[in-house]
């Protein structure tokens, strides 16, 4: 995303909808084609009708691949005069490609920021007292993997716990299952005062054991409200993502968990979103400060904005029909700033953008 951003104009963008079971065949493959004579209409027209043939060739010839025709996933094209590219993009219920051609200084960006900063790559534990379970997710796929040594893969595997000294009176010796565990618990409350520090404890060696294995990529928790919470009290673990995955884990297969971890990808990035939202409007130093959207893109191509949220589906069309709110993302991130896209209904749609200044 950012190295698209760093690109410079002419850049044509192109978005080509997925193709789904039932629609007329070749449909997709003749749009694409309709898409790139359009692109070269408004080119003859203006003022790069001498670039048209260069920067249309490469499109031309994707058009004509067979990737094109086949249908699948949505695409989109990119092309300035250093750089053409075609990538896939996701089809999901909140996120669909919609058709698109738009030719401007900056490549077409806005739509695509949610999922491109939006988590890939981290692990997610299944929290059980019975089975725990640890997946790592990459891009929209998990693969299980079997738990580092040092982590107890239930309750009863563990089979004691560096407790306080009040309970350290009754104890016996371990058994090798218990890692640097120093005993197994005798007991001197019932279970049940005591299950909940039991539940710490356990949690806080899980924790411990998973660090190296972790790398300090992020965790997902799922599994019940209770155990959930439970492991984020006993957790030191840094980075935790925001949501949780609650429900039952024991049966879920590697693909149930995709699905569920995708979905708390987009939920952490909505949450982080409404937080930058929140600082930008309790902010005291209102000179740190802009939403009219003229002045956020001045101020975003000389490198002053931090962060900037943008109101989802927002356009504000500029000298020449570009779209301003696009050409602010783009030159934010150019500028090493963070974008984030706000939900319709927590930003009025007479503000578009708000952004928190550098200085």
């Amino acid at each position: 995303m950012k190295f698209l951003a760093a690109c410079r104009g002419p850049c044509i963008t192109i978005v080509v909808p997925a193709h789904h079971p039932g629609a007329q065949e070749g449909s997709r493959r003749a749009l694409v084609h309709a898409l790139v004579r359009t692109a070269g209409e408004q080119m003859t027209r203006g003022k790069l009708a001498g670039r048209a043939t260069e920067l249309l060739a490469p499109l031309e010839e994707i058009a004509r691949e067979s990737g094109a025709e086949t249908g699948g996933a949505g695409f989109a094209i990119f092309r300035s005069p250093e750089y053409t590219a075609r990538y896939y993009l996701p089809d999901t219920p909140a996120n669909t490609p919609v058709e698109k051609m738009m030719i401007a200084d900056h490549f077409y960006l806005t739509p695509f920021v949610a999922g491109a900063f939006a988590p890939h790559e981290f692990f997610v534990l299944g929290i059980s007292i019975k089975h725990l379970r640890l997946f790592r997710y990459v891009n929209g796929e998990c693969q299980e993997l079997p738990l580092p040594p040092g982590v107890p893969g239930s309750l009863d595997a563990a089979g004691g716990f560096d407790q306080p000294d009040h309970q350290l009176e009754n104890r016996s010796a371990s058994g090798p299952s218990t890692g640097a565990m120093r005993g197994v618990h005798v007991g001197t409350l019932s279970d049940r005062e005591a299950f909940p520090e039991y539940l710490h404890h356990f949690f806080g060696i899980v924790d411990r054991g998973l660090k190296p294995a972790l790398d300090g990529k992020p965790l997902l928790l799922m599994g019940v409200h209770e155990e959930v919470a439970a492991y984020r009290r006993a957790a030191k673990h840094a980075h935790i993502l925001t949501p949780d995955c609650l429900g039952n884990t024991d049966f879920l297969t590697a693909t149930n968990v995709a699905v569920c971890a995708a979905g708390a990808c987009g939920k952490h990035y909505q949450l982080l979103a409404e937080r930058v939202l929140a600082e930008y409007q309790e902010m005291t130093d209102r000179a740190r400060t802009l939403a009219n959207v003229p002045a956020v893109l001045r101020a975003a191509g000389e490198g002053r904005v931090h962060r900037l949220c943008v109101r989802a589906g927002a356009e504000f069309a500029g000298p020449g029909g570009e779209d301003l709110v696009n050409a602010a993302v783009v030159e934010t991130l150019r500028a090493g700033g963070e974008v984030f896209m706000v939900p319709q209904d927590k930003m009025p749609a007479d503000q578009p953008l708000a952004a928190i200044l550098r200085y």
